[in-house]
Formats: structure tokens, C-alpha cells, sequence
């Protein structure tokens, strides 16, 4: 991780799907935050590249990017709910200048995005498996 992180831009950086390949940059730790709220039964999350503070984020134009440290912003804060099948639903707790409640999908295998979740696809249905 010490190599790659020297290389990475100092801004946001646009969150990629690809091919699990147990890469540093490929680990992320999902930590409960239970002070940042939630709902009954479950905190809100931060989803972070392990061993970094380089957080997962919604974007005002309801793409996914990473930024650069984790601020508990309401952007950076994730609602995960378990499905009847087993799988998860991820959704930013807010989308800067939106109401609009929009869950994370993958488009192709290559780009994550937010979208309306649709329980039939499995491009909004996420897994998590330790390595």
C-alpha cells in the first residue's frame, strides 16, 4: 500500500470496478458509525481503502468517487441494508443539492454509479467476502 499510495492524486480519485486481484488499493473496511446516526437496527457506515483514510462518496452529479480523507460528511456516510437473498443494498446517506434516494450499481464491470436500486438486477445487489 506504501507504494501505490506515494503515486495516487491528491484529490478525489473516481471509484473503478475491476477484476479482484487482492491489490491494496482493492481492500476496503466498511466501519460502523454510530454516533453519525442510522436507523433502527443498523448505524450508517464508512466505507474506506483499507489501512487509509481515502473514503468512498457521493457526488453532487450522483457518480461515486473517492476522496481524500474521511470528514463524516453526510456524502461519505453509507446505509447498508441486507436483502432477502443474502445480498446488500449500499446507498449514500445524501446526494449534495438532492433528495433523491439512489443506491450504488455497477454499470458494465467497469464503473460504479448511483441509480433507483432495482430489486430484479444484480447491478445494485452487492456482496461482501473477506479475501
Amino acid at each position: 500500500l506504501e507504494d501505490m499510495i506515494k503515486d495516487w492524486p491528491a484529490g478525489n480519485i473516481v471509484a473503478r470496478l475491476g477484476e479482484y486481484m487482492v491489490r491494496p488499493n482493492q481492500k476496503w473496511k466498511v466501519t460502523p458509525m454510530p454516533d453519525a446516526g442510522g436507523y433502527f437496527g443498523s448505524p450508517f457506515f464508512k466505507i474506506t481503502i483499507d489501512g487509509t483514510n481515502r473514503a468512498l462518496a457521493a457526488t453532487a452529479d450522483a457518480e461515486v468517487t473517492t476522496v481524500p480523507e474521511f470528514t463524516g460528511a453526510p456524502e461519505q456516510l453509507w446505509q447498508i441494508d441486507q436483502l432477502t437473498d443474502g445480498t446488500y443494498r449500499i446507498m449514500p446517506v445524501s446526494i449534495p443539492g438532492s433528495d433523491e434516494k439512489l443506491a450504488l450499481m455497477a454499470i458494465g464491470d467497469s464503473t460504479p454509479t448511483l441509480g433507483k436500486f432495482d430489486p430484479t438486477s444484480d447491478n445494485s445487489k452487492w456482496s461482501f467476502n473477506r479475501p
